[in-house]
């Protein structure tokens, strides 16, 4: 989506402009997904193995791991973001953040027992990604990439004129249709694979439907957190916004999201010579 963007920002940092709403409005992880992760990982309450985070924005999937009493070190390029995050973790002895990215961060080798990124994975330079986690990871540790995916917004009718909204003021708008949303991150299992770090078993991948209603307002503050909607010019975003709260206030100012969290899943193969770039 690139109507009257904004060259000089650098998409990925822009989370940060609005930390706090953010924090308010972006949704965590169902705790049942959350679990199945941890045993795929083998990690239990008494687990001594650490787990480090990347990209852990204001600390959503942050607080779901460290209440379960893991040993947590969450890595967060943005200042605001990592500030919001170190309050949201304040209560959790076994939690720290560090404002690093994950392509500065100097892991000890071969430490993590589950290297988890939940709605980042697609920001970290592809050239080093997986090198470096197979680095950070101890042999069988488990690479969990993790995202929350929208796959329905409303009724057929509310969702059709969402869609002629965002056709007529951003006409590159990508807009799927459900089995695609659903299949958006499959690029992950490739990348995996060819990596030639992890097990050759195929990558598990875990879905968790579920559901939330939002109000017109803050559906609007949610998008307003999306990075795709923060790189428009501020002409286009205010009359697509208008669009939006027209058709959700049409519909009884409420909007039904459907959402699935989707997550791949590897464990890394024992591969100690493969370090380069690392």
């Amino acid at each position: 989506m690139t109507g009257g963007t904004q060259p000089l920002r650098e998409q990925r940092f822009v989370f940060g402009e609005v930390a706090q709403t953010y924090d308010l409005q972006r949704p965590s992880y169902p705790a049942q997904f959350i679990d199945s992760v941890l045993a795929f990982a083998g990690l239990g309450p008494d687990s001594v193995a650490p787990v480090a985070e990347i990209g852990a924005g204001t600390g959503k999937a942050s607080v779901a791991l460290a209440s379960r009493g893991l040993c947590l070190t969450c890595i967060e390029p943005s200042a605001p973001m990592a500030e919001v995050a170190r309050r949201n973790l304040a209560q959790f002895h076994n939690a720290e953040v560090e404002q690093v990215s994950f392509e500065d961060w100097q892991p000890v080798a071969h430490t993590y027992g589950l290297l988890v990124a939940a709605q980042s994975w697609h920001w970290v330079s592809p050239e080093m990604r997986y090198v470096k986690a197979h680095h950070a990871l101890r042999p069988h540790g488990t690479l969990a990439l993790i995202w929350n995916t929208t796959v329905a917004r409303g009724d057929e009718r509310l969702e059709r004129d969402l869609s002629v909204a965002y056709g007529d003021l951003i006409p590159e708008a990508w807009l799927l249709d459900r089995t695609q949303r659903l299949q958006a991150n499959n690029w992950v299992i490739t990348e995996i694979e060819a990596s030639g770090l992890f097990e050759r078993a195929p990558v598990a991948r875990l879905m968790e439907p579920w559901h939330c209603t939002y109000e017109t307002e803050g559906w609007l503050q949610l998008l307003s957190t999306h990075s795709e909607h923060r790189m428009l010019d501020e002409d286009t975003q205010a009359r697509l916004f208008d669009r939006i709260r027209a058709a959700v206030d049409a519909n009884g100012g409420l909007i039904e999201v459907d959402y699935v969290t989707v997550g791949y899943l590897a464990r890394t193969e024992d591969r100690p010579g493969r370090e380069d770039g690392a």
